[in-house]
This record gives structure tokens, C-alpha cells and sequence, in this order.
């Protein structure tokens, strides 16, 4: 990631829009960025932040930050059905946001201690 971040910076330095002929750097400019996108995972955020989109979801990812819930607290909560919890939640752990325990007849859920995910709290409180 860092030698495409690297090589992107030497390319921005050119101002291509003044140059006569742009077909060149504009091609350059495309493979230095396509590549810098490429080290970062885009897709990793893109499904992050689809699975932000909903605000069921935010809802539980707050909640979750208070504490471990299990899927009946969730339900009370954020006053949904559990066929209805299961499939926001089946979401969030898709996303990587959300792990689940299973503790006899109750499912207990959990934020992942990730640095993104962290991320994205803080920008909601």
C-alpha cells in the first residue's frame, strides 16, 4: 500500500491539465490510482458501509458497544422480530462488524474489536 500511496503522490505532482498532450499522463494518473485503490481493499469498506446503511443496523452496532447482547436484549431493543434481527444481523457479520457466541438456547452478540470498525463508532457518537 505504502509504494502505491508513493506513486500516486509522484504523479499528482505533474499537473496534467496543463500539459498540451494529457492522453499520456491521464493514463498514468489511471494505472498510479486504480493500483493505490487496489492496496487499500476497497471492497472491504464498500461492504462496511452497506452494511451501515440501515439504521436497524446502526442501531445494534451502538447498543453493542455498551456491551455483549444476546439476541432477545437485541430484539427488545431495537423493537424488531427475531427472523427480522437475525437477517440485520447476518449482515453486520458478513461485513466483519459483528461475532456471535452461542450460550445454551441464546445467541449472544459482539462488536470485533477491529481498528475500522472503531473507526465508524466514533464518527456516530
Amino acid at each position: 500500500m505504502e509504494r502505491a500511496k508513493e506513486r500516486l503522490d509522484q504523479v499528482l505532482e505533474i499537473h496534467f491539465c496543463d500539459l498540451e498532450e494529457t492522453n499520456h499522463q491521464e493514463s498514468i494518473l489511471r494505472k498510479a490510482t486504480n493500483s493505490y485503490f487496489d492496496s487499500l481493499e476497497l471492497s472491504k469498506y464498500v461492504k462496511i458501509f452497506n452494511a451501515l446503511s440501515d439504521e436497524k443496523r446502526i442501531r445494534i452496532m451502538i447498543l453493542l458497544t455498551i456491551r455483549e447482547m444476546c439476541n432477545c436484549e437485541l430484539t427488545a431493543a431495537i423493537g424488531s422480530s427475531q427472523p427480522n434481527l437475525t437477517y440485520h444481523i447476518k449482515i453486520l457479520e458478513n461485513a466483519g462488524l459483528v461475532v456471535h457466541r452461542r450460550e445454551g438456547k441464546f445467541i449472544y452478540y459482539s462488536l470485533i474489536p477491529d481498528n475500522t470498525t472503531n473507526k465508524i463508532l466514533n464518527m456516530l457518537k
